[in-house]
């Protein structure tokens, strides 16, 4: 029934063959894993010399463009975990194959048939050591506090007298940069988008998200699990497309034995 609708709508039903089902925590997810590490160190990085250009005053556009760029990493994670995931699957469909002659699928074989799970346990492995960074800073993250600037150098003129110096001792005490800063200044590029569309004055949200930082991390990186989990669906698009181009190639081919056929001579 839902082949005739298809048909009667000129869309290629899906073909989808059986394949053998993976594992989906193995080595080869851990070194893919990497990757996903390699890709947010990198955006991290990133964010420190471009993030400037994602500051901007007016609200409503500064919030449109991050989130534009937490698309565009979703979307680029999707892209990487589809295009692994139909090529698991037909390993997979090969493994099946092979299983079904009598010979022996051994485990790494096996580790890298498809698993639907596995795209989401690669992100994770990889994510791991940057998840656990912005655990440990969510745990002590405090509401940052106004500081004092620096004072211009012609005020040390005025330093002399008793009753100036007495009040700019204030901006004497300099704090040491601690573990803590350089830890939340690693966490707010990490996700430096979110950080930016709460904006720099809102100290609210921002320690909002830094507390949630071991989550926000892992939004854009899921897109790669996403992708994966629908390797069998675009795998199936490769089955049709396959299919079809054969279909047009036996149809040609039986228009072309028509036309070389010899008509009949009619009588005159």
């Amino acid at each position: 029934m839902q082949t005739n609708k298809l048909k009667q709508k000129g869309k290629q039903p899906l073909i989808k063959k059986p394949h053998l089902k993976g594992i989906a925590m193995s080595g080869l997810a851990a070194r893919r894993g990497l990757t996903i590490l390699v890709y947010l160190l990198i955006s991290a990085v990133l964010y420190f010399f471009l993030g400037q250009l994602l500051v901007i005053e007016v609200t409503w556009l500064r919030v449109l463009i991050n989130v534009a760029v937490i698309l565009a990493f979703f979307g680029l994670m999707y892209s990487n975990g589809a295009k692994e995931g139909e090529g698991d699957v037909a390993y997979a469909e090969i493994a099946l194959l092979r299983q079904q002659e009598g010979k022996p699928i051994p485990k790494e074989e096996l580790a890298r048939c498809f698993h639907p799970m596995k795209g989401f346990v690669t992100v994770l492995i990889g994510a791991l050591p940057l998840v656990l960074l912005c655990l440990a800073h969510a745990l002590i993250a405090v509401k940052e506090t106004y500081t004092l600037g620096a004072l211009p150098s012609w005020v040390k003129g005025y330093e002399s007298r008793q009753d100036i110096s007495l009040a700019l001792n204030y901006y004497k005490n300099f704090s040491v940069i601690g573990v803590s800063d350089v830890l939340r200044l690693l966490v707010r590029l990490l996700v430096f988008p979110f950080v930016n569309i709460a904006g720099a004055g809102n100290a609210d949200a921002i320690l909002l998200i830094e507390r949630l930082s071991p989550l926000l991390i892992l939004v854009a990186p899921l897109g790669y699990g996403v992708g994966y989990m629908r390797g069998e669906h675009f795998r199936s698009l490769v089955h049709s497309g396959i299919a079809t181009n054969a279909r047009k190639a036996a149809r040609k081919q039986r228009k072309t034995k028509q036309q070389s056929r010899p008509q009949p001579k009619q009588l005159v």
